[in-house]
């Protein structure tokens, strides 16, 4: 894949470009403003707190291809998102854990309710 864009501030344009919001909204998220990438600002390098960021709060962005404008896929369409097999890669941090403890006991907890609610109509003479 060739590089597409000229600078590093291209190609954070262009992944503000597909997400789901706006470029300001990107931008900030990045702690930076939209002014950064316009005008001779644009020339001027990327912090490298803003990477952190984007590789932070944007982890589907593949970071070779935001440093060198390279895709590590070279077959991939997707400008910068790297393309992961499903369940590659399993995040396992507390918080996910315990997520998934309480859907378990929620789950339980419906099955129990619906099978009282079965037998109170029954008692009730309610079921047909």
């Amino acid at each position: 894949m060739e590089n597409k864009f000229t600078s590093i501030k291209d190609r954070v344009v262009a992944i503000a470009e597909s997400q789901d919001i706006s470029k300001e909204e990107f931008f900030k998220s990045i702690g930076m403003t939209s002014a950064s990438f316009r005008g001779k600002a644009k020339g001027t390098p990327l912090n490298s707190n803003a990477i952190v960021n984007i590789i932070t709060k944007y982890p589907e962005v593949d970071l070779y291809w935001l440093l060198n404008g390279v895709a590590k896929d070279r077959n991939s369409d997707k400008v910068g998102i790297v393309e992961e097999q499903e369940n590659k890669y399993q995040i396992a941090c507390a918080s996910c854990l315990e997520k998934d403890t309480v859907i378990k006991i929620l789950q339980q907890q419906i099955l129990d309710l619906k099978s009282d609610k079965e037998d109170l109509k029954s008692l009730l003479g309610l079921k047909k």
